[in-house]
Order: C-alpha cells, then sequence, then structure tokens
C-alpha cells in the first residue's frame, strides 16, 4: 500500500495547495465524511479543496477507483480498497453539480455538457506521491455519476517475479515468454491483475529479450506509458480501432505484440495468424478459467487447426486480499473448512492467519493483494484436442490430467501459507467445476 500522506500536504492537480485539514491523516473514512459534510454545510471549504480532499484520501487508501454518484439522500462516494468498496459517506446534494464539474476541469472535459459521457485523465500528487486517474462521466436520471479509476505509474514497472505468483506459475509464465512466439493469453474478470501481469511480462522481455525482439503494444486506453517500446493507442474516432492497427503493426516486423484486450473474430483471427508466423503476441481475453478461452475462441468462429498451432498457453487470475501483516494473528479455523482445504489439496499440516484489524488497513484485517491463478500450457495431446472442438470440461480433465493447478488450488494454497483466508478464497474464487464443495 502506499504511504500516508503528510497532514495538509496535498497538492492541487494545477500546482496549488489545498486547504489545510485538521489532522486528516488521521480520520477514518467515515470521519473524514461526516468533517466533509460538515464543513460543506457551515461553507468553510472550498469545492476544489473539498475534491482535493477526495484525490488525496484515494491515494492515501491505495484505491483503485473513486465513484461519485447522486442518490436520493445526498452524494455518495465510495473508494474501492483490494477490491472491495469502502465507504465515506453521504455529502450534501447540493454540492453534486459543482464537485462532477471541478472533476470534469481537472480531467479537462466539457463542464457545461451534462447530457455527453465523456473521458479524461487527472494527474495528482498527494504526499509526494504521484497518480493518474482516469475519469468516466456518465449522465444517470439522477444526475451525472464520476467513476475515477487511480494508476500509480510505477506499478507499470513492477517485475513479474515481484507480483506473488507462486512459483510453479511464474516459471511456466517465464517459459512460455522465453519462446518468442505464439499466442499467451490472460483472462479472468475485470479488476483482476491482467493489465498488471501484461505490463510486468512486457518488462520481462524487455529486460531479457530485447537484442532479439522488437516490443509494440495496441491498448485501449495505454494506462502506463513505459518510454522503451512503441505504445499506440486505439482511435476509433479515425477508424483505428485494434485490428486496423494489428495489421499495420505486422507491417512493422514486431517479434511482441501486446493487445489490450481481443474483442471480436477480426483481431483474435489476426492474432493468431500473426502467432503461427513466427510472432509473439500477448493479450487479454474475459473469460472465468483458463480452458474456458479455448472454446471461446473456438466459438469465435476461429479455425481449430489455427488455435490448435498458436496458442502458447493461458493464464487465469483473481486477486485476493492479503492478510494485514500488522495485525496477523494465528487463526484456528472450524473443523469443517480445515477438512475441506484438507480435502482439496490433499495433505494436511496448515499455517492459518487472519487479522485483527488496525489503522494500517483500514480495520478490515487485509491489506494489499496477491495474484492466485492457474496455467494451461499447449502440448501435443492439447492441440490434438483443440482439432477436435472439444468442451471446456474436456479442455479442463486433459489440463488436470497433465498436471495444471487450478485456480481454487493456488488460492487454498496460499490459505494453508497463512497469506490469506478461506472466506476470502470462497468471496473471489468459483467453486463450479472444480469437483470439491465446502
Amino acid at each position: 500500500m502506499p504511504g500516508e500522506a503528510s497532514e495538509g500536504g496535498s497538492a492541487r492537480a494545477e500546482g496549488g495547495t489545498a486547504a489545510a485539514l485538521p489532522a486528516r491523516s488521521e480520520m477514518t473514512l467515515r470521519e473524514l465524511g461526516a468533517w466533509l459534510d460538515a464543513q460543506i454545510r457551515e461553507e468553510r471549504i472550498l469545492i476544489s479543496e473539498a475534491v482535493d480532499a477526495l484525490l488525496e484520501r484515494a491515494v492515501m487508501l491505495g484505491a483503485s477507483d473513486v465513484h461519485i454518484e447522486p442518490t436520493a439522500g445526498g452524494l455518495r462516494v465510495r473508494y474501492r480498497v483490494d477490491g472491495v468498496f469502502q465507504d465515506l459517506g453521504l455529502l450534501p446534494e447540493r454540492v453534486h453539480e459543482p464537485m462532477i464539474a471541478r472533476v470534469k476541469v481537472l480531467a479537462d472535459l466539457m463542464s457545461h455538457r451534462r447530457e455527453l459521457s465523456q473521458e479524461g485523465r487527472i494527474h495528482f500528487a498527494a504526499g509526494g506521491q504521484e497518480r493518474d486517474f482516469r475519469v468516466s462521466v456518465v449522465p444517470t436520471v439522477a444526475g451525472e455519476k464520476a467513476v475515477l479509476r487511480m494508476f500509480n505509474p510505477a506499478h507499470g514497472l513492477y517485475k513479474l517475479a515481484d507480483l506473488g505468483y507462486a512459483p510453479a506459475v511464474l516459471q511456466q509464465l517465464e517459459r512460455m515468454l522465453n519462446e518468442l512466439q505464439g499466442m499467451v493469453v490472460l483472462t479472468g474478470p475485470a479488476g483482476s491483475g491482467k493489465t498488471t501481469t501484461l505490463y510486468a511480462c512486457l518488462r520481462w522481455l524487455y529486460d531479457n529479450k530485447d537484442q532479439y525482439a522488437s516490443i509494440c503494444t495496441i491498448e485501449d486506453p495505454v494506462e502506463y506509458y513505459f518510454g522503451r517500446f512503441a505504445q499506440i493507442q486505439v482511435n476509433r474516432n479515425v477508424g483505428l480501432d485494434f485490428a486496423k492497427l494489428l495489421a499495420a503493426v505486422l507491417r512493422q516486423d514486431p517479434q511482441v505484440i501486446m493487445i489490450g484486450e481481443i474483442r471480436d473474430v477480426e483481431t483474435c483471427e489476426i492474432a493468431l495468424r500473426a502467432g503461427l508466423t513466427g510472432h509473439m503476441v500477448l493479450t487479454t481475453i474475459h473469460t472465468g478459467s483458463a480452458p474456458e478461452v479455448v472454446t471461446r475462441i473456438l466459438n469465435m468462429g476461429i479455425e481449430p487447426f489455427v488455435a490448435a498451432s498458436a496458442l502458447t498457453g493461458v493464464v487465469a487470475q483473481r486477486l485476493v486480499r492479503r492478510v494485514c501483516e500488522r495485525c496477523a494473528e494465528e487463526h484456528t479455523p472450524e473443523r469443517a473448512q480445515v477438512e475441506f482445504i484438507e480435502r482439496a489439496l490433499e495433505r494436511t499440516g496448515f499455517r492459518f492467519r487472519r487479522g485483527r484489524g488496525c489503522r494500517a488497513c483500514g480495520y478490515t484485517g487485509f491489506r494489499g493483494r496477491v495474484p492466485v491463478a492457474e496455467t494451461l500450457v499447449f502440448n501435443d495431446q492439447l492441440r490434438s484436442l483443440v482439432l477436435e472442438q472439444p468442451s471446456t470440461a474436456s479442455v479442463r480433465r486433459l489440463a488436470r490430467g497433465a498436471g495444471m493447478v487450478s485456480l481454487l488450488e493456488d488460492a487454498l494454497t496460499k490459505v494453508a501459507e497463512g497469506v490469506t483466508t478461506l472466506e476470502e478464497v470462497l468471496r473471489v474464487v468459483s467453486l463450479s467445476g472444480e469437483g470439491v464443495a465446502p
């Protein structure tokens, strides 16, 4: 988690200094909400200062996004921290329009156009930390809602080994990258860390294969700027979508191409054929598990021999919250829970922990997140199966027979190591298709 900002140290996006708020860094989120509500009602704070306070708290919390939305009771502000919402509370309804207008100004949007959906960016500094916010404003029946997704520019420079993967997953992923050909797919729901992993893969390739490989990315939008290789942003206003940009980039003979997301059959087919012709393609597809990627690609109408020949591997991942190290304590779960883990992992002897809750973790017992993953590596058997247009269950059975560790098993291993809790795993990882029951 990012370090806390110093009191009164928030810098406004345009370079000014926010109002000195008393002991702001010591307030809980609810206390800050109540304090802001009182200051607004008594007209002791400017709207610009209130927005600064909201952004500063996002930085202090390490939030992934901030939701500002009108409700019947007032303006609701929520932060998503480690995948779970924390509520600031309600601010007076009368500040809704001025606050959204301020966000629009900072994001260089049209503040007077309230009937349009708009997107922009805010660069913000607090307590010596710089963050970028990707802003989306949409009109609702109650007024405009703004969602500010926060990015730490330094996160784009993560090393693959520092993400927290299990050693076996990391080894398989590095082996796939080392081949420098074929398509490697990351899959998982929104917010599962796919983009962070993609950038870490690009850094690994840059650090280890730069003398052999030209790297290019096609993104929508470019979330982190590396400055080390070509990054291209999709611009549909001038007809530059993923498929057209991919076709153009291939004429420049790149060795590695990162495509932010496969969204249509045309992009998928061009990407797979690029993998067939000696290129390495890194991309994401939205599915629930690694085996589902195979059937999803075949259901898009891709010829089985193309998919079988071009795919190198698939990594499905989720993010689970880590037990807070500052308040962690040994914990003995219920016997039924222990038996469930023993049955799933087929072994005994575990170290269970949980967080009591402290100021450092916002009294949640968790601080930070770690990936859990399953890796589907293509071999001759799997390629032969793909030619038969198999079901997801058939792909999973073959992969499990070849030693694939499932998402659930990887997650339960982290429970057994005291990294997270069973309740957190069951919140994030589906048990369907795993053949076990809690």
